[in-house]
């Protein structure tokens, strides 16, 4: 039975939000549709996913590395996996997990860069991530995606869903209220 939800575009309303409402209305209508984090649940606005879908979400802890296999795993045996993570550790960290068990394997993993850019602002710049981009744009068979407003995020959550090839989607994060 599908769920419907109205979705209300608010150009003050931050990505992340939007990304979060989206993913739990595919996984309200999706038993595959899995979130992974490390240690990013609260920071990835999945809490109250977390919450609804508790069968639909893993947690590994502060292990990046381990996230992504994870995530490939899952994938794999045909669950639709958001990994969910700092941008900054996530695509560093992750790299070679990134470029062999997902991207090289094919396995169709949307990896989801939270707080990137400057984001983090004063932690400094181990916590900036301005290479990832970069670092992914030089691996094959990869979408990456940075959503500029709500319908975009909307629309790029929906397709990263039914992908069969992996995806990189990229959130900053609002800093401050207008």
């Amino acid at each position: 039975m599908a769920v419907e939800v109205e979705h209300n575009i608010n150009a003050d309303r931050p990505n992340q939000d939007v990304f979060s409402d989206t993913l739990e209305l595919l996984a309200a209508n999706d038993r595959n549709i899995i979130a992974v984090t490390s240690d990013s649940r609260g920071s990835g606005k999945l809490v109250t996913f977390g919450k609804r879908f508790p069968e639909q979400i893993v947690e590994v802890g502060i292990a990046e590395q381990n996230l992504v296999g994870v995530a490939a795993g899952l994938a794999s045996c045909g669950k639709k996996v958001f990994a969910v993570s700092p941008a900054c550790f996530l695509t560093a960290r992750s790299l070679e997990q990134i470029k062999n068990d997902v991207c090289y394997s094919d396995n169709p993993v949307t990896v989801v860069g939270i707080s990137a850019g400057v984001s983090y602002g004063a932690l400094g710049s181990t916590h900036h991530s301005l290479h990832d981009f970069a670092v992914l744009r030089a691996i094959n068979n990869i979408i990456i995606v940075a959503p500029a407003d709500d319908y975009e995020t909307r629309k790029a959550a929906e397709l990263a869903a039914e992908s069969k090839t992996p995806v990189y989607l990229r959130f900053g994060k609002r800093l401050c209220q207008n």
